[in-house]
């Protein structure tokens, strides 16, 4: 069970999720003026909160309350969350743990390990409780670019479908579509971030 105890915040409201800025999508578009601003934060919500679930990641810096009941020995905790930026409690069976001395962090993978005589050991049958935070405070690039590549698709086929491959101009006419729910350059992007775990 998972509790976000200390949701994400940005300015503007509205946009704690956003994986770019309205104004890095102006640039990527070329467009000069502001007219299109609020066009394009559309855009940039719609892309953002797609790749999220594509991934099944959050993205955004929140602190969270992750709760396991373990329900047999188990070698390592898979925190949802990650990249972790900091663990601020483990509570095993109502006993805090200490870091480095009961347990260490992989911060990149969100893995915990418990420690017992400085060698890795299993976690117990019990009730574990791990407040922690997570997510990028500067977002990867590829991340970024992801999101970049799919605003411009919505911005620049608003009147056409956006996933149309190719067609051709025939005496009957032909249509091919993607058949992925994003763009093929967009899904190569993003697989490294994407959350393959079964949980």
């Amino acid at each position: 069970m998972l509790t976000v105890t200390t949701p994400a915040t940005a300015t503007p409201a509205g946009t704690e999720y956003d994986l770019i800025t309205v104004a890095t999508a102006r640039a990527a578009l070329g467009i000069l003026d502001q007219t299109e601003d609020a066009t394009l934060q559309g855009f940039v919500s719609r892309a953002s909160g797609v790749i999220a679930g594509y991934c099944k990641r959050v993205f955004a810096v929140e602190t969270v309350t992750e709760t396991f009941r373990l329900d047999r020995l188990q070698e390592d905790l898979l925190l949802s969350r990650y990249p972790v930026i900091a663990v601020a409690s483990i509570v095993e069976n109502g006993n805090t743990l200490t870091v480095d001395t009961d347990y260490e962090v992989d911060a990149a993978k969100g893995i915990v390990t418990r420690l017992y005589s400085d060698r890795a050991a299993w976690w117990p049958m019990c009730k574990v409780t791990v407040v922690y935070s997570s997510g990028y405070e500067t977002k990867p690039g590829n991340l970024q670019q992801a999101c970049v590549e799919l605003v411009k698709s919505y911005y620049l086929s608003a009147d056409r479908d956006p996933m149309v491959r190719s067609e051709a101009t025939e005496a009957i006419g032909s249509t091919s579509y993607y058949s992925e729910t994003l763009p093929p350059n967009v899904i190569g992007l993003l697989g490294q971030f994407r959350n393959i775990r079964m949980r």
